[in-house]
């Protein structure tokens, strides 16, 4: 058995659960890849990188979350045609998670400034350690210790067995990103030019 967490934006508009979370079923990471920098540039909070430009999230399937108020609130953006799909809550630009586009997939990435805890403390309880620093080549020095140039080979092999049983289970759904009768995902997204992607990532 896993915890349950409040999903929540920062004013509040937008809130959901996580349900059955735990270290055993879900990877807690931090990014540092150019895209994730971008995004939060774009967002225009870079407050939600740490300080060598990363962004935590914990992995998990699309079944176990949900949104539960301000579904009208949501929106996505990719940052090229071939992206990740980026959602996040337009009334405070929190971002809320990342997935991949085939609605198919047993995977979604939510950022823990989106779970609504009381302290770091209870983060930590509840999410388990930081697995992996990852795509520490685009990272602010001092990197922290322990830090991967790319994904290192564990997580890779871990993530892909947890798809496995995610595609056993049939957990990619329900999805609160992607519409159960067609598989398209419930707003348009926004797709940023090769243009403005440059400069985000300056």
């Amino acid at each position: 058995m896993g915890h349950d967490i409040l999903l929540k934006c920062r004013c509040g508009a937008v809130t959901g659960m996580a349900r059955e979370v735990s270290s055993a079923r879900g990877n807690r990471l931090v990014c540092m890849c150019d895209d994730c920098q971008a995004y939060a540039r774009w967002l225009g909070d870079e407050r939600m990188l740490d300080q060598s430009g990363g962004t935590e999230v914990f992995q998990l399937t699309p079944a176990q979350v949900r949104i539960d108020r301000g579904r009208e609130q949501v929106r996505c953006v990719r940052l090229s045609e071939q992206g990740l799909m980026r959602w996040y809550a337009d009334c405070c630009r929190t971002p809320i998670a990342n997935t991949l586009a085939s609605p198919r997939m047993p995977f979604v990435g939510v950022l823990t400034l989106f779970m609504d805890h009381p302290d770091p403390r209870s983060r930590d309880e509840q999410l388990g350690p930081v697995l992996a620093r990852i795509q520490a080549r685009f990272g602010k020095p001092p990197l922290p210790p322990g830090s991967h140039l790319r994904a290192p080979l564990g997580l890779i092999l871990r993530s892909l067995g947890q798809l496995v049983r995610g595609f056993i289970a049939g957990a990619h759904a329900p999805s609160p990103f992607f519409d159960p009768s067609s598989g398209a995902p419930i707003v348009e997204p926004l797709v940023l030019d090769s243009t403005e992607r440059d400069r985000l990532r300056m």
